[in-house]
């Protein structure tokens, strides 16, 4: 039995505001990772995987995640969209893994740590832009 998660009703139609900040993201944290800032790129890659999350689930279940944990977030995505979503979940869970150590912890994220977070954010982005409607 799925576990009733923290949800609120959103116009299936909103996922393309949510996909366009996703990519809107995405461009930063390449310019981010070009100029250096590894905490910025981490960052960038942290609201990409959310809203490219959020354009999924408001999508296919007409509803966006109103949990405050972030983690809630793949759960959500694979009660909605099935087996379908695990792998594709892997890569949100890995980004947001580093969330707290990019936002709140006192060490800076190495230029490795960076990398992998943006080549995830990547990878999912790129799942998202396959199971939604091309846009213009």
């Amino acid at each position: 039995m799925t576990k009733k998660r923290k949800t609120r009703a959103v116009d299936k139609n909103q996922y393309q505001a949510f996909l366009t900040k996703a990519k809107d993201f995405a461009s930063m944290m390449d310019i981010s990772l070009e100029e250096g800032k590894w905490n910025s790129a981490g960052l960038q890659a942290v609201h990409t995987v959310i809203s490219a999350s959020d354009a999924v689930i408001v999508y296919y279940g007409g509803v966006r995640s109103a949990e405050l944990d972030h983690r809630e977030v793949v759960r959500l995505l694979q009660d909605i969209i099935g087996e379908g979503a695990a792998a594709a979940g892997r890569h949100v869970s890995r980004v947001i893994a580093k969330k707290n150590i990019v936002e709140y912890e006192e060490r800076l994220i190495a230029r490795t740590e960076a990398m992998d977070m943006v080549e995830h954010a990547k990878r999912f982005l790129e799942w998202v832009s396959g199971v939604l409607p091309k846009t213009n």
